[in-house]
């Protein structure tokens, strides 16, 4: 009898173990467009999903397994006046991604191919707002912050009560459902989410490539590497305007050339 009750016992506690944790864990697919220098979302629409529990996050996007479709190479502003270009390919095979490790309040990221980032979790500090609107099945309550040079909406809902969001968003009250900077150059969407999920998609540290040594870089270094690509660009600016004969092209602010500016 004793060993019916304790049997009892242990398969309640394994039942109740694991839907505490299958609770706990969700995934959202979201749309993420990006479009630097033109003043609206108009380009490449990248599929992107968001992997969590309760102690981290996963967030991955231009991702060659996540897309079927062919991105164009020029995108257009909406008044057409604006234009950017991308000489290269769009995708890469392990995407751009972003870890959050709660417990640790580390953020780990990559940036280009072979350029990984730890820091600790940037604080971003949030205003929210009284206004709300439905995304999807959510109640979606209003919040705005500023981040690396741009100034963020963010649609969080309290029904999931932890603290995550797309890309590097992150520190409301509850899960980011959609965010956008002012202008939507960089605008991520919601598709769909399943709380809780049954998916085995992994929430882990982020990927490296195999061929090269795991050797995380700091945020000042992401900073000099910035500052360098924008000099170079304004140094090849006076240089084609001089072989030109012709004025030097007002240099973009930091903001319009990059994502994050510091």
């Amino acid at each position: 009898m004793k060993t019916l009750i304790k049997y009892i016992v242990l398969s309640l506690t394994y039942i109740f173990y694991i839907n505490c944790n299958s609770q706990s864990k969700g995934l959202v697919y979201y749309g993420q467009i990006e479009s630097i220098g033109l003043k609206s979302a108009n380009g490449p629409d990248f599929n992107s999903y968001l992997a969590f529990d309760n102690n981290q996050s996963y967030y991955v996007t231009a991702k060659d397994s996540l897309e079927t479709k062919d991105f164009k190479r020029r995108y257009k502003s909406d008044d057409g006046l604006r234009v950017i270009s991308f000489p290269g390919g769009l995708l890469t095979d392990l995407g751009r991604q972003v870890y959050y490790d709660k417990s640790n309040d580390s953020l780990y990221w990559n940036q280009w191919r072979l350029f990984y980032v730890k820091e600790k979790t940037p604080k971003i500090n949030w205003i929210l707002d009284t206004i709300t609107k439905q995304i999807g099945n959510y109640k979606a309550h209003k919040a705005t912050g500023f981040f690396r040079g741009r100034h963020y909406t963010a649609w969080y809902t309290l029904d999931i009560p932890l603290p995550y969001g797309p890309w590097k968003l992150q520190g409301l009250p509850g899960l980011i459902l959609e965010a956008y900077d002012k202008d939507k150059e960089m605008y991520i969407y919601f598709k769909s989410i399943e709380y809780p999920t049954a998916s085995n998609v992994k929430i882990k540290q982020i990927e490296w490539p195999k061929d090269i040594e795991h050797k995380w870089k700091s945020l000042s270094d992401f900073k000099t590497r910035l500052d360098k690509i924008y000099e170079r660009s304004r140094n090849s600016s006076i240089i084609i305007a001089q072989k030109l004969n012709s004025d030097v092209p007002e240099q973009k602010i930091k903001s319009e050339a990059f994502l994050e500016s510091f």
